[in-house]
């Protein structure tokens, strides 16, 4: 009997220890922060008949399916709707009576959340259940509805679905094809005392919720018959999640030596600040990351970052009142080489006139620019120019006039990006005087061409702008210049000089100028009668024309709107005439012009003549050249009179006609 004891006590214990084996190698195969999923659901039986009142069983298993990680689950049938939900690890596995289900085959999903986070659907988390018998439930109005997601943070929003409007596949209340249904939702805060209403429609959505753990309870009413059913579902509120907002960009770069300032807020999810501890963890991205240090203040003032690490991760987070812990967030910061100081530079423009110490006229604009300057390893970000032991700007560019014969002295000073100034640098000029250039010129001619030729001088420097008139009419702006002329007359010829200093003076000459009658521009031309019959020739005479004409130009406007254009060199195989015939009756306007040899046009319209032909008319011509009959009657002038000035004053201003 001993023997036999001993026996069975020596074999309990190696089971004893097998099994703690086996429960040590399943804790070390199964990671200890495995995400959340869903490893297996059962449903048994998974064929059933609602007819008969049978119990069915839901089982499952997790990865967070205990009492410390399982956070939140629900049951859901693909007919309908969620089965059962909740936060009781030990109430994940029910029981219903078969008599409840739907006809039809059920698609049954389990979800559950833990960490933080939902498990996926997908294969182990979803089975079949096939139900037989009747296609409705005990109950001729079901409640079906859902709220998603069943567990938020505090201004999150949750939407609240029902019978058709459920998602992902509409779960009627009712067999009747077009009901007439009203929907009334209401919520009982932390699932004690009164019911708050929520909503009245199908489906909405809301985020105006408090913590807690609350019951939404749904009524529907079937207005036909004043049916009604109502159904409660479980809505967890937990507390915000705090953000922590860092200052500035998330990656910063500075100079080993500097100081580098982080300033952070803690924010509800509203976007208003709020009291919460920090946690700050820096570290070093080398060779591979690995942790510097720890803090636990709002804001750092970090000094000891060095160019040997380069790059460093920090990594912060808040903590509310609550105990709710905010998303990590990163600030990544590179520390470059040492600063090296800026260096000034000076450049004044215009060019100097020349000497050893740069000399410039009195009164000159003087421009002192920093563009030379730089900074070897950042940016230029500020200046400071100086003159007589004052700062006179803080600009790149400083302009100023100086009066004072003497010598000069301004200095500069530049700032980096990095707060750094560089050291001042000067620059001397000498101030001198100036006096106007002397304008001078001489004129030859050749024939009606005038040559004017500058012989202007500056005592200091040198003549540097020139401006011609002639008769107060500006010509030219070059040194020398060529006039033509086409008009006897007395002429005032003035030329204006500026010297490098930006001083002037003038002179003027008089010249007679005698144009011959041929050599003077007088454009006449006369015409045949401008009323003629289709086919009639209409003749222009060009004969009375003096000056140095290169050819005329004739432009037909037609009735038509069309145009045709001449080109007419006088004289022509018939002397000083041209001749047009027009075949077609209507009232044509004819532009004709002339074109100087020397290309130079007279003044108004004195180049321009623009005569109407009527052909096949009533005889009545736009325009009379000769003076209007004198009509006997009582003396006073008929109406008649009074339209023919006004038309001839019209069409006399809009075209020059002869």
């Amino acid at each position: 009997m001993q023997s036999e004891a001993g026996r069975l006590g020596v074999n309990m214990r190696l089971e004893l220890i097998f099994g703690i084996l086996f429960v040590a190698s399943i804790a070390i195969l199964v990671p200890a922060s495995a995400e959340t999923e869903v490893l297996m659901v059962n449903i048994n039986p998974d064929n059933v008949d609602n007819r008969i009142d049978e119990e069915v069983n839901f089982d499952a298993d997790c990865t967070v399916c205990n009492e410390e990680q399982l956070e939140y689950y629900y049951w859901n049938s693909s007919i309908d709707g969620v089965l059962t939900s909740g936060s009781d690890f030990l109430n994940l596995n029910f029981a219903m009576g078969s008599n409840l289900f739907t006809e039809g085959e059920h698609n049954v999903t389990l979800q559950v959340k833990g960490d933080g986070n939902w498990s996926e659907i997908n294969d182990n988390s979803t089975t079949i259940l096939t139900v037989i018998g009747d296609e409705g439930k005990d109950s001729e109005l079901s409640v079906n509805f859902d709220i998603t997601p069943p567990s938020l943070r505090l201004g999150e929003t949750a939407r609240f679905e029902s019978c058709t409007t459920m998602q992902p596949e509409p779960q009627p209340c009712t067999d009747e094809i077009n009901p007439d249904l009203s929907f009334a939702w209401h919520i009982q805060w932390d699932g004690l005392g009164n019911w708050s209403y929520l909503a009245d429609t199908e489906a909405f959505e809301s985020n105006q919720f408090q913590v807690g753990n609350h019951n939404v309870r749904l009524t529907i009413t079937d207005n036909s018959n004043e049916d009604f059913s109502e159904d409660t579902k479980e809505l967890l509120v937990l507390p915000p999640i705090p953000i922590l907002d860092i200052e500035g960009p998330d990656q910063v770069s500075i100079k080993a030596g500097e100081i580098l300032a982080v300033n952070s807020t803690c924010l509800d999810n509203y976007f208003q600040e709020i009291s919460c501890s920090y946690e700050w963890e820096m570290w070093e991205d080398k060779a591979g990351p690995s942790l510097l240090f720890r803090l636990d203040t709002e804001d750092l003032v970090l000094d000891n970052l060095t160019e040997e690490v380069h790059n460093y991760d920090l990594m912060g987070r808040a903590i509310d009142d609550s105990g709710t812990y905010s998303s990590w967030v990163h600030l990544f910061i590179t520390v470059n080489p040492p600063n090296e100081s800026p260096v000034a530079s000076i450049s004044i423009s215009p060019e100097s006139l020349g000497g050893l110490t740069p000399e410039y006229y009195q009164y000159s604009t003087l421009t002192f620019s920093s563009h030379n300057s730089n900074d070897p390893d950042g940016q230029i970000v500020a200046y400071k120019w100086w003159h007589n032991n004052e700062v006179v700007s803080e600009e790149s560019t400083w302009i100023s006039e100086f009066s004072d014969l003497t010598i000069y002295q301004v200095k500069l000073e530049v700032r980096d990006d990095s707060g750094v100034w560089s050291s001042k640098v000067s620059a001397n000029f000498k101030i001198v005087e100036n006096t106007p250039p002397t304008a001078s010129f001489d004129i030859s001619s050749e024939g009606l061409s005038y040559n004017f030729n500058s012989t202007s001088s500056d005592i200091e420097g040198t003549v540097t702008n020139f401006e011609w008139s002639v008769n107060d009419v500006v010509i030219s702006s070059n040194k020398n210049t060529t006039w033509l002329a086409n008009t006897s007359g007395t002429y005032e010829i003035t030329l204006m000089v500026w010297d490098d200093g930006g001083l002037s003076s003038n002179t003027t000459q008089t010249i007679e100028v005698v144009l011959s009658a041929s050599e003077q521009k007088n454009f006449v031309v006369s015409f045949s009668s401008k009323n003629i019959e289709p086919g009639d020739s209409f003749t222009m005479d060009f004969s009375k024309t003096t000056g140095d004409v290169d050819h005329y130009t004739v432009v037909v406007n037609n009735p038509n709107g069309s145009r045709d254009s001449y080109k007419i060199t006088i004289p022509t195989a018939n002397g000083y005439n041209y001749t047009l015939m027009f075949p077609v009756k209507g009232v044509y306007t004819l532009d004709i012009t002339v074109i100087w040899a020397d290309g130079i046009a007279q003044d108004n319209m004195a180049d321009f003549y623009g005569p109407t032909v009527n052909v096949g008319g009533d005889g009545t011509e736009t325009t009379d050249e000769t003076a209007l009959e004198e009509v006997e009657d009582s003396g006073l002038p008929s109406i008649s009179f009074f339209i023919s000035l006004l038309v001839t004053g019209l069409i006399a201003i809009s075209r020059r006609q002869r």
